[in-house]
């Protein structure tokens, strides 16, 4: 099966905009955006590396799953736990708006997510 560099470059020019695009809203309050396009950011980056090993993703599911097994073969638990991780992202979101806690509770998490999408393009195999 060939690699499909086009459309891993594709992926991969679109996370890196969706990320660069999460982190312009986190610093000016529009949280749930910035939620939406963190989401969109990893799954770009995991599809990216699945399609370089000549694997296709079909599904939230599977993207997921196939996140954890690369967390798992690189020892990355930023990769592994990239997803669990997002899904916190609401309830300190709510919790900040409630007054309830401080909007540094989001950093951690912006930090794992921004550090999970580099090291995932570190894995796909083509020249960016």
């Amino acid at each position: 099966m060939a690699i499909d560099t086009r459309r891993i470059l594709r992926y991969r020019d679109q996370s890196l905009r969706l990320l660069g695009d999460s982190l312009e809203h986190v610093r000016s309050g529009r949280w749930n955006r910035a939620e939406d396009l963190l989401w969109g950011s990893l799954t770009q980056a995991v599809k990216g590396v699945a399609l370089s090993r000549g694997v296709e993703l079909d599904g939230d599911d599977a993207v997921r799953a196939y996140a954890s097994d690369l967390g798992e073969e690189t020892r990355d638990r930023r990769i592994r736990e990239g997803f669990n991780r997002l899904r916190t992202f609401g309830e300190v979101v709510q919790g900040i708006r409630d007054s309830r806690s401080r909007v540094d509770r989001l950093f951690p998490i912006v930090e794992d997510i921004t550090s999970a999408v580099e090291r995932l393009w570190e894995l796909a195999p083509i020249d960016c």
